[in-house]
């Protein structure tokens, strides 16, 4: 009887140790990183505003904070460039592939696209990557709530819809990347 018992009891407590370590490893080697700007966002966000004082914006309070997103569907979070009035948006939206695009959208204190960077793109090469060409990038710059290609109010474009009051209506689409 004790032959049988025996190795499924020692093989449990070995998994049960062993488990237990893994807990106090990871409770003590753990790092939160909300909020945190990475190299790559950084660089991101130098590449379309120059040099700036860049921060992810965050709402909570104490631990339970969290990147600021407008509950919009597909915005990771919203940097600020809090001594220009600039913002740039992280966004991941699908394309050919689910997650496909990553991106970062910096919006100027006019409230205009003033340029859009990739952090990755998981596209085909030579179909889905064809949105990164600076010839297709360079219509959407200058793009806003109030304008089009054609000057004409055209914030469907670049945000899905306009309120009443000109400003755009966060979260109901994002800027469609179809060249």
């Amino acid at each position: 009887m004790k032959d049988k018992i025996m190795p499924p009891l020692v093989l449990t407590i070995i998994c049960i140790v062993v488990s237990g370590l893994l807990v106090l490893a990871y409770n003590a080697t753990y790092v939160d990183n909300t909020g945190v700007l990475t190299d790559d966002m950084k660089k991101g966000c130098e590449e379309i505003f120059g040099k700036g004082d860049y921060e992810i914006m965050l709402d909570g309070e104490g631990d339970s904070k969290t990147p600021v997103t407008f509950d919009a569907e597909g915005v990771n979070s919203i940097i600020a460039d809090k001594d220009n009035g600039r913002c740039v948006i992280e966004i991941t939206e699908d394309g050919y592939s689910k997650g496909g695009l990553h991106l970062l959208i910096g919006i100027n204190s006019e409230g205009t696209v003033e340029g859009i960077e990739f952090l990755s793109i998981g596209e085909t090469p030579g179909l889905g990557t064809k949105v990164q060409d600076d010839s297709f990038l360079s219509k959407l710059k200058g793009f806003g709530v109030d304008t089009d290609e054609n000057g004409k109010r055209g914030g469907e474009r670049l945000c899905g819809g306009t309120s009443g009051n000109g400003s755009c209506r966060v979260g109901e689409s994002h800027l469609r990347l179809t060249p």
